[in-house]
């Protein structure tokens, strides 16, 4: 038996650095000349992950019609009064196939939440998390309609849709993009697709009762029960998307407690040629027994990225959100650098400010989200 032991004296700013610089170092070679913006690499990912398979002399074999795939995601933190860590926030494997208008079967596995690294505590690597993040399957009813059952990603926004760190610009998400609804569902979805040119399409869905194996994310994370939605997209292709949500939710919190949550919602994005642009507003009004601060959570965010040199992007975002609990609203404000030479694999650095409505009860979901600090990550897609 090996014992090691650690004594780390840097602070945060010397921990991210020393990580992102090494692998800027040995990936520099990798870089030439204008890299594609995210959308386009986003697109031509989630293009792949749906095409038909291509035409062919000879029928493929049942093997051939088999993906497997995944990415990881590195995050480094330096938050204001609180330790340093290195965790591992994501490890996700991806198993799909496309064996006929029947049988379309997608499986997400997903290590999470492994912390490698804390300030004051040394190595750790001592717990993990692991959960089936998505698994359905898709019947193809029509050229124009297509059934999905299990377990998936609720179309309650883009960001939702895509959040693999990998597809999406900085660290921390949106508190807009994921709060007050219910980011998966465990039922039936409809989508039927008006124009497949312009991504013209209306989904549907319905979980009858509960989240299977629901992801941990705090330990006042509160359990959707009933829930059903859906979503009007509007427009989707290389230069825009925009579209409008719909969720009713009945909640069961920690202390068993019931109340419903029913959201509105409307997102869009705006690719140009020197920069692309991003914004979500969201209303939830919320039932709850017990009296709250507010009646609704509401907020929205704005998000610009402008595409710099060698693979380098500037990130800025502004969000206001105030939470139905507390009597503050919170304000958040993010600037960093990403730099993505390859579609596949990305790295972040990015200061997060937070205003003083941040403060909260530590151990609640959205800890690191209303955090004051440094924040970078490292994700790779393969």
């Amino acid at each position: 038996m090996f014992s090691f032991k650690y004594r780390f004296r840097q602070s945060a700013l010397q921990v991210l650095a020393a990580l992102l610089g090494s692998l800027l170092l040995g990936c520099g070679s990798a870089w030439a000349g204008d890299q594609p913006s995210f959308f386009d690499q986003w697109q031509a990912q989630w293009l792949d992950e749906h095409k038909e398979l291509p035409a062919a002399d000879a029928e493929p074999s049942f093997f051939d019609k088999w993906r497997l795939s995944g990415y990881v995601n590195l995050e480094g933190a330096g938050p204001k009064n609180a330790p340093a860590s290195l965790t591992l926030d994501d490890l996700a494997l991806f198993v799909s196939a496309r064996i006929n208008r029947w049988v379309n079967p997608f499986m997400e596995a997903e290590i999470y939440a492994v912390p490698l690294w804390i300030e004051g505590k040394g190595a750790q690597f001592n717990s993990a998390q692991m959960t089936i993040e998505r698994l359905y399957n898709d019947f193809e009813i029509t050229d124009s309609t297509t059934l999905r059952t299990g377990k998936f990603l609720a179309p309650i926004n883009h960001w939702n849709l895509i959040h693999a760190s990998p597809l999406v610009w900085t660290v921390n998400r949106p508190i807009t993009s994921t709060s007050s609804v219910a980011n998966y569902i465990t039922g039936l979805q409809a989508r039927h697709e008006f124009d497949m040119m312009s991504g013209h399409a209306v989904e549907v869905y319905v979980q009858p009762y509960t989240e299977f194996l629901p992801v941990s994310v705090g330990p006042n994370q509160p359990s959707y029960q009933t829930t059903v939605g859906g979503r009007w997209t509007l427009h989707e292709d290389l230069e825009y998307y925009a579209g409008f949500s719909l969720q009713y939710a009945r909640l069961q919190n920690s202390n068993n407690v019931d109340s419903s949550h029913a959201s509105v919602s409307f997102d869009a994005n705006w690719k140009h040629q020197f920069f692309e642009l991003e914004t979500e507003l969201l209303y939830t009004h919320v039932y709850n027994p017990t009296p709250l601060a507010h009646s609704a959570d509401w907020g929205g965010y704005l998000q610009l990225a402008v595409p710099l040199f060698y693979g380098f992007n500037a990130i800025g975002r502004y969000e206001h959100f105030q939470f139905a609990y507390k009597s503050e609203p919170v304000d958040i404000g993010v600037i960093g650098l990403v730099w993505r030479p390859e579609s596949h694999y990305s790295l972040k650095l990015e200061w997060q400010q937070t205003s003083d409505g941040a403060n909260q009860v530590p151990g609640t979901v959205y800890d690191q989200q209303l955090h004051t600090g440094l924040f970078g990550a490292i994700a790779v897609l393969f």
